[in-house]
């Protein structure tokens, strides 16, 4: 028995910090002290109460709903595509597998570029786009990636557009801190993910079945509400691949 793995990236801010909720919650009925993880526990909670906090600014502050959403959506596309080439890596035919392995050095040299800060993810995607449609086009088109390139690039623009027209210097810096936030919060709650894990082995089920088993069919619900997201992403991504 263990916890199991979550992409806490995959989920929106509201999701995230109602993810977080649910988790805080759990520790609270099982306590932290039950559990030996009082202090990771004592952080998690700061960095709980910084991330509800920027969220709180976020809904207060209407003009910035619709950037969140286009972040969001050009997020969503990215990782997709990342997925997309990974799936294409165990692909039956070799020209397929060879391309997406040129197309998977790419992407690890550029990063995660779905957590950068704003003008650093636009800057990063432009020139990734840039580059699956120039140096590494014949690799794209061989994957079957066009659509997803299109997509994204379609995305990335609507974000830049809107930051740039239509919201001011303060309102992005809201949502920006509320992606660093995000970050703090995932890496406190990895470390007691890994910790509750490691006494699971060392002391037995016993003392921790009821709270894995609670925090596992939470992980499944927000798992299955991502999984239905990115396959309606993956559809639209994949519409555009037709029209080539």
């Amino acid at each position: 028995m263990k916890i199991n793995d979550f992409s806490l990236v995959r989920l929106r801010n509201e999701e995230h910090f109602q993810f977080f909720t649910s988790f805080r919650d759990l520790v609270l009925v099982f306590t932290a002290l039950a559990l030996k993880i009082e202090v990771l526990f004592t952080l998690f909670l700061a960095a709980y109460a910084n991330e509800l906090t920027s969220l709180d600014i976020i809904r207060k502050n209407v003009i910035s709903d619709d950037l969140v959403e286009a972040d969001d959506e050009r997020d969503s596309v990215f990782r997709g595509m990342c997925d997309a080439v990974k799936s294409a890596l165990n692909h039956f035919n070799a020209e397929v597998r060879a391309a997406a392995k040129h197309l998977q050095v790419v992407l690890d040299t550029y990063g995660n570029l779905a957590i950068k800060p704003y003008d650093a993810e636009t800057g990063g995607l432009n020139s990734l786009i840039n580059d699956f449609r120039t140096t590494y086009a014949a690799d794209v088109a061989t994957v079957g990636l066009t659509g997803w390139v299109t997509e994204l690039a379609a995305k990335n623009k609507a974000f830049d557009d809107l930051k740039n027209n239509r919201y001011t210097d303060e309102a992005s810096k809201t949502i920006l801190r509320m992606k660093e936030e995000r970050v703090k919060t995932d890496a406190i709650y990895h470390q007691l993910v890994e910790r509750l894990n490691a006494l699971i082995v060392v002391e037995g089920e016993a003392e921790y079945a009821g709270f894995v088993t609670e925090l596992n069919k939470r992980i499944e619900g927000y798992d299955n509400t991502v999984s239905i997201r990115r396959a309606k992403g993956k559809k639209s991504g994949d519409a555009p691949a037709e029209t080539n």
